[in-house]
């Protein structure tokens, strides 16, 4: 499993994959592969780069913000199975339904909590290959 993590804020990040990391350790899951980047430009590159499954993304962030990179991503055929999970402060009913039209898989507002995490990740990988 490729997880990007995708936040300006090092501590959310770091919060994020540290979740991210219990989550994948249960036996059924095979390998976990962690990437991070603080912008949408960044996570641009690292998509180049790395298949990644599961992103984790930040609304507000400098450069190329998450409506942005969600718009990116769902416009890259390569890209179209990427499972993207909006985590931010962005949490009204209509910015959800926002970015669930543009694309987004799941959305989680912050701050977190281990178990919804966990809950939203079991929701996003039912139906992928373990």
């Amino acid at each position: 499993m490729n997880v990007l993590i995708v936040d300006d804020s090092k501590i959310v990040r770091r919060v994020l994959s540290n979740t991210v990391t219990r989550y994948f350790k249960a036996p059924e899951w095979k390998e976990l592969n962690l990437f991070e980047a603080e912008d949408g430009l960044e996570a641009m590159e690292q998509m180049k780069k790395e298949k990644v499954d599961i992103m984790l993304l930040d609304w507000n962030m400098p450069n190329m913000n998450g409506e942005e990179v969600v718009e990116a991503v769902r416009a890259n055929k390569e890209w179209n199975k990427t499972r993207i999970v909006m985590a931010t402060t962005e949490g009204s009913k209509s910015n959800v339904l926002k970015m669930i039209k543009k694309g987004a898989n799941g959305y989680m507002v912050k701050p977190f909590q281990e178990d919804n995490i966990f809950k939203t990740l079991t929701t996003i990988t039912a139906r992928m290959p373990k």
